[in-house]
């Protein structure tokens, strides 16, 4: 018994050793369109203009901030009031590629650095960034954010209490 347990799990650790694909499972490009309308979206969040963000981005695109589901029209407008909250918005550190999949998925992974001045606090604080772009006949269908609203949180609040 003892042998033939041995015999099966080699058998086995050969085989999955032998099924084991060489090849990756996505292709990652950083120099390619999808991945340069990323950077341009980022770009045109820190202008102040969302025609590109308009166009780029699916009429029923899935958004999430850490999580919390919101529509485009919600996201492009709460993206339009950290302009209101924040004076001299910068980034930095940024890095950015795009996932081909061999599945048909593509998917743009975007890190960055923000940096913002408040209107209301005069304080100037920093939150590091990470994005995904799930993008289907060169839409984005999927939006997803992740970072540390603490700043925008602490600036509303500001603005709030300067208009009682």
């Amino acid at each position: 018994m003892k042998k033939i347990l041995s015999i099966l799990f080699l058998s086995v650790m050969i085989f999955s050793c032998s099924n084991q694909q060489q090849e990756s499972t996505a292709v990652v490009k950083k120099d390619d369109k999808l991945t340069n309308n990323a950077i341009n979206l980022l770009k045109n969040y820190v202008e102040n203009n969302f025609s590109l963000w308009e166009e780029l981005l699916s009429d029923d695109c899935e958004v999430l901030f850490n999580n919390v589901v919101v529509d485009k029209k919600s996201m492009i407008e709460g993206l339009k009031r950290d302009h209101i909250l924040f004076k001299s918005l910068t980034t930095s550190d940024e890095y950015v590629h795009t996932n081909y999949f061999k599945n048909g998925q593509i998917w743009t992974n975007h890190w960055f650095t923000n940096t913002a001045t408040g209107n209301f606090t005069g304080e100037t604080t920093s939150a590091r960034v990470h994005t995904d772009l799930k993008w289907e006949n060169g839409k984005v269908v999927r939006f997803q954010a992740y970072y540390d609203p603490t700043l925008q949180i602490k600036e509303a609040t500001a603005m709030a209490e300067m208009s009682k």
